[in-house]
């Protein structure tokens, strides 16, 4: 996996598996402010290791079940040095269930049984038995809702009674992650979304042609609860889902002037709008 002089360094995090985990610490520390938990190194170790397994198998199966040439760049790293993410992943994933066993309660334990399913279903609906896949939820949807219930769920189980503050939050990040990961695939238009008749891509074709108008509902809807809303950690949580989407709606009116590439990386970096109300 050696560095390609020709590859813009702003690709490398998302070409080695670290934008999606980045994301995911970024925002259970915005989820851990909202309840009022001081999270340990080991907590946010945990889910850094667990979202990057999770990406890196979802990519090694894309290339493993793809009997054609890969479309994306990330997926072909993961073709050329297959062995090495393999290496990489047992050492990842060691460090996760160490990390787990020292860190986790009952109710996380649970709470993770319950995240691990609902992935699970994602992996053989996408590339084991494409007859669970259905048209009225597309993987997309379901991605980014998931992705937000993990990123919360330790924040959760140290602090059960925080639920009702941590739904506007875990939701609209929900809503968010949805509308990242369908943009992606518009931009992307890979073959295997073209040819899969219940898609995002050819299910939901109205969805796709709007996709700027959901973007900015959703804005602004997160405006208005920030503003109905009291707890100011609430209103930095929902102020920055609003600045995340109304930023994908500015991307999206302006793809064609970006390579797709830079597209799938922005739809990640621009996720990171936490960053900008944690010194406040």
């Amino acid at each position: 996996m050696a560095s390609d002089s020709r590859t813009p360094w702003w690709l490398w995090p998302n070409l080695l598996n670290l934008d999606s985990p980045f994301l995911a610490v970024i925002w259970q520390e915005q989820f851990a402010r909202i309840a009022g938990v001081n999270l340990a190194f080991g907590d946010r170790l945990l889910l850094f290791c667990c979202t990057w397994l999770v990406y890196c198998a979802d990519r090694v199966l894309d290339v493993a079940n793809s009997v054609n040439r890969p479309e994306t760049s990330r997926h072909a790293i993961h073709q050329k040095g297959r062995p090495i993410w393999l290496g990489v992943s047992a050492v990842i994933l060691v460090t996760a269930l160490v990390t787990a066993f020292a860190r986790l309660n009952s109710a996380a334990w649970l709470g993770g049984c319950i995240v691990f399913a609902l992935t699970a279903v994602h992996f053989a609906a996408t590339h084991r038995w494409p007859g669970l896949r259905t048209r009225l939820w597309p993987k997309e949807w379901h991605v980014g809702l998931v992705f937000s219930v993990g990123c919360a769920l330790q924040v959760w189980a140290v602090q059960p009674d925080a639920w009702p503050s941590l739904l506007p939050a875990v939701l609209g990040f929900g809503v968010l992650c949805a509308m990242s990961c369908s943009h992606i695939t518009t931009w992307e238009v890979v073959s295997a979304d073209r040819r899969d008749a219940d898609s995002l891509l050819n299910a939901h074709p109205w969805f796709i042609r709007r996709l700027s108008w959901f973007d900015i509902a959703l804005g602004l809807l997160a405006l208005t609860l920030a503003a109905a809303l009291g707890q100011a950690e609430i209103q930095k949580a929902l102020g920055a889902v609003a600045l995340s989407a109304l930023g994908l709606a500015w991307l999206h009116d302006r793809c064609n002037r970006y390579s797709a590439e830079f597209l799938r990386a922005m739809a990640d970096f621009g996720l990171y709008t936490p960053l900008l109300f944690f010194p406040f």
